[in-house]
């Protein structure tokens, strides 16, 4: 087969899924170079558009580790499924910890987190690139910080933002000049970095709240986003609900790359909803007036049943949202497929480390080249 006309073995090749480019390209040297031709990528990429009608890919982080789950979302909640593909290597070690991801544009910004050392890896793996960032700062796996990769669309590069709540600086990588260096904002909020971040349109958002003071009756929570192209954050963004506190659960996701959507339930009722925007910008968010999904999860899980740090993406096609977070007593990490009409299913996706949550987050496969 390796004697094949390249027009015919690119036909052939751009009909392997994106789980199996590397063990082709380990198979062939000249499949592996044709595979990594940026002609062949765009045909490879388009086939893949169009199997994402049928199913598509996200990545996970589950037990320090990252994954590239499939998806299957059928027009009914019980014929639905997720599935591990593959678990990504790419990193240069395997047994590497993996303590926070974050994607954008196809990019993965990998933060390890050990007791000897700090490192920061963006990872395309489509190609199988990686570039290490230098740290600075040494983090233990305690230390409440924050870390988020975006774009700049003035200069054509990507960035990268570092928050850390007990060091005051917000810092900025800048991929052209290989630096960072500190921002000069001083914002009244602090982020809430329990929860991840996520990107959107190249900028980032998470959840904020009002920096404790003695006056401050009550809590008061809000997005905020950060601009890669001007270097600011935006000022604070309305949520579709009220009267939040610390104890509640919440999470933010993309939608379509276009949209935000919120996760809420309240530690009291458990009774979870999801809220989607209809306007989204850095200065500006409007709220469609109905809620997505709105289900209580005493009827569907348990009476006592409460997302912690879960993460999740909704399919508003299908009029599903999956949620992924631990079981009932924290063993095992799951997947809860729930349907706006209140249809439930429970993926088990193994057994689960007690000190990782697991975390998804949206993949679009990048031609993006990192040097």
């Amino acid at each position: 087969m390796s004697n094949l006309p390249r027009d015919l073995s690119e036909e052939v090749l751009c009909r392997i899924p994106l789980t199996s480019l590397r063990p082709v390209r380990s198979t062939c040297k000249k499949w592996s170079t044709l595979s990594k031709c940026g002609s062949f990528a765009k045909k490879h990429l388009a086939q893949a558009k169009v199997a994402e009608a049928k199913e598509f890919m996200v990545v996970m982080m589950m037990n320090f580790r990252v994954y590239l789950m499939r998806v299957n979302l059928q027009n009914t909640v019980e014929s639905s499924c997720i599935k591990r593909e593959a678990k990504l290597i790419g990193l240069g070690d395997d047994e590497l910890d993996i303590s926070q991801v974050f994607h954008c544009d196809g990019l993965l910004l990998c933060i390890s987190i050990t007791k000897d050392k700090t490192r920061l890896v963006v990872w395309n793996p489509y190609w199988g690139h990686t570039r290490p960032i230098e740290p600075t700062h040494q983090f233990n796996k305690l230390d409440s910080y924050s870390y988020a990769l975006g774009y700049d669309k003035s200069s054509e590069s990507h960035k990268i933002l570092r928050g850390i709540t007990c060091l005051k600086p917000f810092k900025i990588y800048d991929f052209n000049s290989d630096s960072w260096r500190v921002l000069d904002v001083t914002p009244d909020w602090h982020l809430r970095t329990i929860h991840h971040g996520v990107s959107l349109k190249g900028n980032a958002y998470w959840f904020a709240e009002e920096k404790y003071s003695e006056t401050r009756e009550i809590d008061d929570f809000f997005l905020v986003c950060f601009d890669f192209t001007r270097e600011t954050f935006g000022p604070p963004l309305p949520l579709p609900f009220e009267f939040a506190v610390s104890e509640d659960a919440m999470s933010v996701s993309s939608v379509r790359e276009e949209q935000l959507a919120v996760l809420y339930q309240p530690w009291d009722t458990l009774k979870m909803e999801i809220w989607v925007t209809s306007k989204i910008e850095p200065n500006a968010v409007s709220w469609n007036s109905k809620v997505f999904l709105s289900v209580s999860l005493k009827q569907l899980i348990g009476p006592q049943f409460h997302f912690y740090l879960g993460s999740f993406f909704i399919d508003e096609e299908k009029k599903v949202a999956v949620v992924f977070d631990k079981d009932y007593k924290d063993k095992r990490n799951m997947a809860y497929i729930i349907g706006v009409d209140g249809s439930f299913k429970e993926v088990d996706l193994g057994e689960s480390d007690v000190r990782c949550y697991p975390l998804v987050c949206s993949y679009v496969p990048s031609l993006v080249k990192l040097n």
